[in-house]
């Protein structure tokens, strides 16, 4: 297992992580101060652990966000294949009138 020390709000947090998952938290650790660096910039003095918590709740309302936005477009998706789906069944079954009625004509 290795562990990385991020810096969030000049205090540095050794985390653990799988072997060879360093870099991916490393870029997510600097993602994470740069957004707590920022509330502590607008905010001013504020505890650690309440900037965390804070850039916490940002974080799980953008996921959020684009859950409900991935979903929706999932939704699109299915009702796009369900309407072309239906629109192949509904020509299949013209021409296998079409074929019927050539069949049982004189």
């Amino acid at each position: 297992m290795a562990t990385v020390t991020l810096s969030l709000n000049g205090r540095p947090y050794e985390i653990a992580c799988d072997d060879g998952q360093e870099e991916r938290l490393q870029t997510l650790g600097i993602d994470l101060d740069r957004r707590v660096s920022e509330m502590a910039r607008r905010l001013g003095p504020v505890a650690d652990n309440r900037l965390l918590a804070m850039a916490a709740l940002v974080i799980a309302d953008e996921l959020a966000t684009a859950r409900a936005a991935a979903d929706a477009s999932v939704q699109r998706a299915a009702e796009r294949d369900a309407a072309a789906a239906a629109d192949a069944v509904e020509a299949m079954a013209r021409r296998m009138d079409a074929i019927a009625t050539r069949l049982s004509a004189p």
